[in-house]
């Protein structure tokens, strides 16, 4: 039995060492996509006085 317990113990260990490095590269992609939406929301035109009334309005 300990023998079993050593064996899944050994196993447990190496799936939380992938899951790890595959969090690690979900956070990577995660933060790649936030930096490219910022750049990308930098890029939008500020709105103009006339957009803003517009679109209370229009939220009212």
């Amino acid at each position: 039995m300990t023998t079993s317990l050593r064996r899944e113990n050994a196993l447990l260990r190496q799936t939380n060492t992938l899951l790890g490095r595959e969090n690690e590269a979900f956070m990577e992609r995660l933060s790649e996509a936030q930096r490219r939406v910022e750049a990308l929301l930098a890029q939008l035109p500020a709105p103009d006085a006339s957009d803003e009334a517009t679109t209370k309005e229009a939220a009212q």
